[in-house]
């Protein structure tokens, strides 16, 4: 049976007790210091009331605390509910009670939450000793999931997905032996931790390894080529943009340096014929693409080397074993291989199913090859994907729609070859709001109070009504075609 993490977090301080574990650009840890440092905050959260089962929710940037934080939760038998470090005290306020956690936990704690940095103090080498000696000892079995990650819904409101220990355990174990990581690779910790991109595919991952971690706390803080240079990087993960991003650092003249072996990345278009030479700029001989929603632990399929494998616009991802991939048309048929339809998924590492047999309809659109391998080609919903994040567009209609300026607002993803979408709010203003009263910066500023900076549009486009469909709903692809033809027409009134 696999083990619970809190259970591999003994193990790698028996096997890799002197190798590093995680290093945040200001802190570094080996396994070996890492489990009392844990264990410490696992009895700071039970003296502050955390028992088995309880939630934990915590908020914080990319850091060895977070790393303690969430490693103390599950060696004290407790569930992590970890949340973006953009996100709003109103927003995690929200979360906390809607998982019902017993302790918040942020860098920039609210009255009434723990301070992660003073749950995370660090200990003196006597009480290190001591802590050493009790962490000797394995932990029971897990009183509950391992994590509860939120996730975009489709009606304008998060869901949670819970996901358990030996789920995670046994899927990016398949996912590290397709990608051949193990003990000697150094995985840089760009994507946030409180994802499933970043909690799934890198730290479980070191934790089921030994690999190591080089956390990035503030994306735009350092030059990311240095960091990657000077940590001898040898994984870096991340989304597209991640690429489009250290590829202009190398044109530009930086370097990173001879390590880096693999970009390991993941949306739900992948465009190998976009990757592949921007790959090939930053010098980095290997990408992969893997294919997953929260709703499925992460991970569905992975093509583990698109240079090698891929052909033609997409990228071919196999199913991980125990993973089945299905594409069906409109009424739940299955089509021929080659011919596009829905892609449904079912299997063990499936959280959340929602249809008959226990399959999940993704939401995307994709055909299959003869050999069984995916490819994924777009969204068949209307959730957009911007830096690798899902965004739920009736969610930003939400809050744009505080504003005392907006009667109406659709929120439409324009193409972009470096975030993948691009956001708009095309908005309605409010009988008897002028030209002169229709303030982006107003209306935008009520979306920051309560949405991720991913989350809020670049800009607001006004217009005097939205076109909807004959039963009363908004027509996404009617607002799609009128903002189109708007910014046709300002680019035409740019050229004059």
């Amino acid at each position: 049976m696999a083990a619970p993490l809190a259970e591999l977090w003994f193990e790698r301080a028996r096997t890799h007790a002197d190798a590093p574990a995680v290093d945040d650009g200001r802190v570094r840890l080996t396994w070996g210091e890492l489990l009392p440092r844990a264990v410490a905050v696992s009895e700071r959260l039970a003296s502050a009331g955390m028992a088995p089962g309880d939630v934990v929710v915590l908020q914080a940037r990319n850091t060895v605390d977070w790393v303690l934080l969430a490693g103390g939760t599950h060696l004290g038998g407790g569930v992590l509910a970890p949340l973006g470090a953009e996100e709003p005290v109103a927003a995690r306020r929200e979360y906390a009670a809607r998982v019902g956690a017993r302790l918040v936990v942020a860098e920039s704690p609210a009255a009434g939450e723990l301070d992660l940095g003073r749950v995370c103090d660090r200990l003196a080498s006597g009480d290190r000793r001591e802590l050493a000696a009790r962490a000797a000892h394995p932990v029971g079995e897990p009183a509950g999931p391992a994590v509860l990650l939120a996730t975009s819904g489709t009606a304008g409101h998060r869901r949670t997905v819970a996901m358990d220990h030996a789920v995670l355990h046994r899927l990016y174990a398949d996912v590290a032996a397709v990608l051949d990581i193990d003990q000697h690779d150094r995985l840089l910790g760009v994507v946030p931790l409180a994802h499933s991109f970043g909690f799934n595919g890198l730290l479980v991952q070191a934790v089921l390894t030994g690999a190591s971690l080089r956390l990035v706390p503030d994306r735009g803080g350092e030059s990311l080529a240095r960091i990657v240079r000077e940590s001898g990087a040898t994984v870096v993960a991340g989304p597209p943009a991640l690429l489009h991003d250290l590829a202009a650092a190398v044109r530009a003249g930086a370097e990173l340096g001879p390590r880096v072996r693999l970009f390991m990345t993941g949306a739900t278009e992948i465009r190998p014929d976009e990757l592949l030479p921007l790959a090939a700029t930053a010098g980095i001989p290997r990408v992969s693409a893997g294919y997953g929603l929260t709703q499925t632990c992460g991970t569905v399929a992975i093509c583990p080397d698109l240079g090698r494998l891929a052909h033609g616009r997409h990228a071919p991802m196999t199913p991980l074993p125990g993973v089945e991939v299905s594409v069906v048309d409109a009424v739940g048929t299955p089509v021929a291989a080659g011919t596009a339809g829905r892609v449904l998924t079912r299997g063990y590492q499936v959280a959340v199913a929602t249809g008959a047999g226990g399959w999940l309809t993704t939401g995307d659109e994709g055909h299959l090859h003869r050999d069984g391998r995916l490819c994924v080609t777009g969204r068949l919903d209307d959730q957009l994907v911007v830096s690798g994040f899902n965004v739920d567009p009736v969610r930003v209609e939400r809050a744009l729609g505080r504003s005392p300026y907006v009667a109406q607002v659709a929120v439409i993803g324009l193409p972009d070859p470096r975030r993948g979408h691009r956001l708009v709010a095309v908005a309605v203003p409010l009988p008897g709001v002028d030209a002169d009263g229709r303030n982006d910066a107003a209306v935008l500023a009520e979306a920051r109070a309560v949405l991720a900076g991913y989350e809020v549009p670049d800009a607001v486009v006004w217009m005097d009504a939205l076109p909807h469909t004959a039963t009363g709903k908004l027509s996404r692809a009617a607002v799609r075609a009128l903002l189109a033809a708007h910014l046709a027409d300002s680019d035409q009134e740019d050229d004059g």
